[in-house]
């Protein structure tokens, strides 16, 4: 589906509409999430092993893939609950709630406790998940990380069981996929570039950077020679060529009349 949306055949697909912005268009976050996900899905197993080392942490291996579920429905209190995500490993569950935009705050711990509570009520959840926020906070530092954890475990008030919090960007994601991709082997390395380019331009579609930052304390000094600008002198001015600014008053009596003379318009005849 992504080609036939960046071709604009957008039909069907949520965000019809050439002049629709996306930001506003119904279904643009579900869209992006779909998009890139399900690319990390068909990853060789080797290959998603080192994205996500890359992404969590070398010590936050899922084990192998064995299933998957997008937006699934699980029940809380008599209230529906749908997380965007949930990959089940072999060794742990890897629950991912994504927004929208970096840099934005998006993510909010009474919907991340529901879902983890919800999780473990339906028994979907096991010892040990990793809830992963993808997008949706104003910076992704360990403060800002550590402050969303201890507003979700207010939430939680101690029901439920042991899970860890991961939190990254959009632009952390690439980046630990670029990394993985390019240590891949010579055969499969040629379809996982293609898949690369994909995912670039998926991002490109929704605005999202796949390069750092660059701010102008950091860019190299250009090489220009200071010289000096050339003067240009005004030619003297004659006393001739200096327009009079004496404004000139005449009544519309006092002007001449037109010659114009007085004629019979034709007279157009309808047959």
């Amino acid at each position: 589906m992504l080609a036939a949306i960046l071709n604009g055949k957008r039909r069907g697909s949520g965000v019809e509409g050439k002049h629709s912005s996306l930001g506003d268009a119904t279904g643009a976050e579900d869209i992006l999430t779909a998009t890139i996900v399900e690319r990390l899905i068909y990853l060789p197993e080797s290959v998603r092993d080192r994205f996500f080392s890359q992404l969590l942490g070398p010590d936050r291996s899922i084990g192998t893939l064995e299933d998957f579920e997008f937006w699934p429905s699980w029940w809380l209190d008599g209230r529906r609950v749908e997380p965007d995500v949930v990959l089940y490993g072999s060794e742990r569950t890897l629950l991912i709630e994504a927004k929208r935009h970096d840099d934005l705050q998006q993510q909010y711990a009474v919907q991340l406790a529901n879902e983890l509570r919800a999780g473990w009520a339906g028994k979907q959840l096991g010892e040990g998940a990793i809830l992963l926020t993808l997008g949706g906070l104003q910076d992704y530092t360990q403060k800002s990380i550590a402050e969303l954890e201890s507003q979700i475990e207010r939430e939680l008030s101690g029901v439920g069981s042991d899970y860890e919090l991961a939190c990254c960007s959009w632009y952390q994601l690439f980046q630990a996929l670029e990394a993985a991709i390019s240590n891949a082997s010579s055969d499969s390395s040629p379809g996982l570039q293609r898949l690369l380019d994909d995912v670039a331009a998926a991002y490109e579609w929704h605005g999202l950077r796949i390069t750092p930052r660059r701010w102008l304390g950091q860019l190299a000094p250009v090489s220009i020679d200071a010289t000096r600008s050339p003067v240009f002198a005004p030619g003297i001015v004659s006393d001739k060529r200096i327009p009079s600014c004496v404004a000139t008053y005449r009544f519309l009596s006092d002007l001449s009349e037109p010659s114009i003379q007085f004629t019979q318009f034709p007279i157009a005849r309808w047959s």
